[in-house]
C-alpha cells in the first residue's frame, strides 16, 4: 500500500512502505501550468470613463485538484481565450468566492452551471462537452462544502480525494488520514515542515500507524466512496435557451425578473459580465 499526501503550503510527500528504510522525499516547487502571481489590473484616468459594460476583468485560473486542473488544461487547450475566461470566470464568481449569503450562494451556482452549459453547447464537441460539465459539477460540488472557520473566519472547502499520476489503486491520502483521525498531527507536521524541524519523524510514524489499523483505512474508503462529487441542483435557469447568447442572456434576464430575489443586481452584473467576456474578442477587432 502507497501512502501519499500533500500539506497546504505546496509541500507533497510521499512515502512507500516497501522502502522502509528509505527517508520520504520532500518536494517543493510551483505548478507549471499557473503563474503564481497576483493578477493586477492598472486603469488609466482616460480608461476609467469607459462605460462598465467596455470593462472584462480577468480571472485567475483555478486548480482545485490535480484531476480537475488536468481536466481543464485538456479541455480548454483549443478554446480561444474568452472562453477560457468565461469559464475561470464562472469558477471564481459563481462557485468558489466570497459571497456568504446562502440564497445569493445557490443562486450564483444556478446560474454558473447554467452559463457552463451554454459554452459546452456552443464552443465542444459532444464528448468534450460532457466531460466539461462533468468537472463542472464537480467543482460545483466542491463549493457547496464550503465552511468558515469561525475564529480565524479562514474559508475551508473539502476536495476529492487526489490520486497521484501513476498511483496505485489502492493509495491513501496521508495528509487526508491526519486531518480525520488525528488533526493535531497534520498541524505539528505542518509546523515542523515551516520550522525546518524534523517532519520525517511525524510522517514515518503516522504512516507506520495508518498502514496497520484497519479499521482508519476501511472507514476512510467508506466514507470516500460515498462522497458525491457531481452535484445535482434544482436550477431555475435550465430553461434558458443557448442558441444563441442573445437569446441566452434575454432568458435569464426574464427569468431574474420573474424571480422572488430580494436583491437583482449581483446576479444581472454576473450574467453581463459572461456576456462581456465573450464578447471582448469582438471589441479587439
Amino acid at each position: 500500500m502507497k501512502i501519499y499526501g500533500s500539506t497546504t503550503h505546496d509541500l507533497n510527500l510521499y512515502i512507500s512502505p516497501k522502502q522502509h528504510n528509505d527517508k520520504p522525499a520532500l518536494v517543493t516547487g510551483t505548478v507549471p501550468e499557473l503563474s503564481h502571481d497576483a493578477d493586477t489590473l492598472k486603469i488609466s484616468p482616460a480608461a476609467r470613463q469607459l462605460a462598465a459594460s467596455d470593462i472584462v476583468n480577468h480571472s485567475a485560473a483555478y486548480f482545485g485538484t490535480v484531476q480537475i486542473n488536468d481536466s481543464l488544461n485538456r479541455l480548454l487547450a483549443d478554446q480561444p481565450s474568452e472562453v477560457k475566461e468565461a469559464v475561470y470566470g464562472i469558477i471564481q464568481s459563481n462557485f468558489i468566492n466570497d459571497v456568504s449569503g446562502e440564497e445569493e450562494r445557490a443562486a450564483l451556482l444556478e446560474l454558473g452551471l447554467t452559463q457552463a452549459q451554454y459554452l459546452a453547447d456552443n464552443y465542444m464537441k459532444e464528448n468534450d462537452a460532457e466531460q466539461f460539465l462533468d468537472t463542472i459539477r464537480q467543482i460545483g460540488a466542491i463549493s457547496k462544502t464550503r465552511t468558515v472557520d469561525p475564529d480565524t473566519k479562514a474559508v475551508h472547502y473539502e476536495t476529492p480525494p487526489q490520486k497521484p499520476i501513476g498511483a496505485p489503486e489502492d493509495y491513501i491520502s496521508l495528509s487526508d488520514m491526519m486531518r480525520k483521525f488525528e488533526p493535531e498531527t497534520l498541524d505539528k507536521l505542518q509546523g515542523a515542515i515551516l520550522n525546518g524541524k524534523d517532519w520525517n519523524s511525524i510522517l514515518q510514524t503516522f504512516a507506520k500507524k495508518v498502514s496497520t489499523n484497519k479499521d482508519w483505512v476501511k472507514e476512510y474508503r467508506e466514507e470516500e466512496a460515498n462522497k458525491s462529487w457531481n452535484i445535482v441542483v434544482d436550477n431555475r435557469f435550465d430553461h434558458a435557451s443557448t442558441a444563441s447568447l442573445t437569446d441566452f442572456v434575454k432568458d435569464i434576464m426574464n427569468t431574474i425578473a420573474e424571480g422572488e430575489y430580494k436583491n437583482t443586481d449581483f446576479l444581472k452584473d454576473n450574467i453581463e459580465a459572461f456576456k462581456r467576456t465573450l464578447e471582448s474578442s469582438n471589441r479587439a477587432k
